[in-house]
């Protein structure tokens, strides 16, 4: 068998090392501080990797490489033998936080080990079973929606700031179809105290939007339907807003299409439907994360994948939308979809 020759101008192997060998590292340390409740002692006024261990219940010296190792990764600061968050380990990694991660470290240990197994999916023409049936998928969906809901909480805030006084001022029923914790309604309940959100979702996942409308302060506003999105009805000409919070990329082409007809028809006249996904560009070369999330998808859901705008417009354009705009924010890793009826 032929040897492959290197170029004649060897490229650098930084790269391929760091993704290769060491791209897991950041994941794995992240992880375990988490699961340490390192960025919540901090919070709690532990500075010193003395205090924090005795917190934490943790060796000091191993604690303390730990530490310095998140200040690299510019997660802490440090000045002299004090430690310090940085606004988004803050944000999103201290327990007493609105938009903790909570769950996060976990979830990120069981990804990995799905990953792990993706060149056996690719031979095996298959994705992985979740061992359980559908009890364990929704206490799978129920700790998912936790870990994920700052994102989708964040993004959903930058996008209601974007839309027009007179665009809120329309939205007085909103359908939330796979709400999970509601991180795409809630705010859409906060900017119109009028506004009645309708959840469609599994029993025990909307057990944690009903704990999520509670904290943010909008649970009177909230109605729930629980039940299998593919056969609940979701009504005709009802809503002023449909939301579809990174659901499309579970559903696969064909039931991800009758999806968006099925929205359609659930939405008034001028009533519009609102898309969060992972977007590739129209010939998939990119971008890494809405690829990489494709092959995620390809690990655990047979018809799982992501989709390009050219596929959405034509959809969309079938479903008997008029016109599809894009909306981009500084926490979506894609831009938003907005299709108005």
């Amino acid at each position: 068998m032929p040897v492959a020759k290197p170029a004649k101008k060897i490229p650098p192997a930084a790269p391929i090392a760091e993704d290769l060998l060491w791209g897991g590292w950041n994941t794995c340390t992240i992880a375990a501080a988490v699961e340490l409740e390192v960025f919540t002692a901090i919070a709690h006024g532990k500075t010193t990797a003395a205090d924090i261990a005795r917190e934490v219940s943790a060796n000091e010296s191993m604690l303390r490489r730990l530490l310095d190792t998140l200040v690299a990764m510019k997660y802490l600061t440090r000045k002299g033998d004090r430690y310090a968050l940085t606004p988004a380990s803050a944000t999103y990694l201290v327990r007493d936080s609105d938009l903790y991660m909570e769950g996060g470290g976990g979830f990120a240990r069981g990804q990995m080990m799905g990953w792990f197994q993706l060149a056996e999916v690719i031979r095996r023409g298959a994705p992985l079973t979740l061992p359980g049936g559908p009890e364990a998928s929704g206490e799978f969906f129920a700790m998912l929606v936790k870990v994920i809901f700052p994102f989708g909480n964040a993004a959903a805030r930058e996008l209601v700031a974007k839309l027009g006084a007179g665009v809120r001022a329309r939205i007085k029923s909103v359908l939330d179809i796979g709400a999970g914790a509601a991180a795409w309604s809630i705010p859409f309940a906060q900017a119109g105290r009028a506004t009645r959100v309708t959840v469609v979702d599994m029993p025990q996942v909307t057990a944690v939007t009903r704990q999520y409308a509670e904290k943010f302060g909008v649970a009177t506003q909230y109605n729930y339907i629980d039940g299998d999105l593919h056969t609940v009805d979701l009504g005709k000409e009802r809503y002023d807003l449909v939301i579809l919070g990174h659901i499309v990329h579970g559903e696969g082409r064909e039931r991800g299409a009758r999806l968006l007809a099925r929205c359609a028809e659930a939405l008034r006249e001028r009533g519009m439907l609102l898309i969060a996904e992972f977007i590739p560009n129209d010939d998939r070369s990119g971008p890494p994360l809405p690829m990489l999330f494709g092959l995620n998808m390809m690990i655990h859901v047979p018809e799982g994948d992501v989709f390009t705008m050219k596929e959405y417009r034509g959809w969309l354009k079938a479903a008997g939308f008029r016109s599809v705009k894009t909306i981009r924010t500084p926490s979506a890793p894609s831009p938003l979809i907005l299709a108005t009826r």
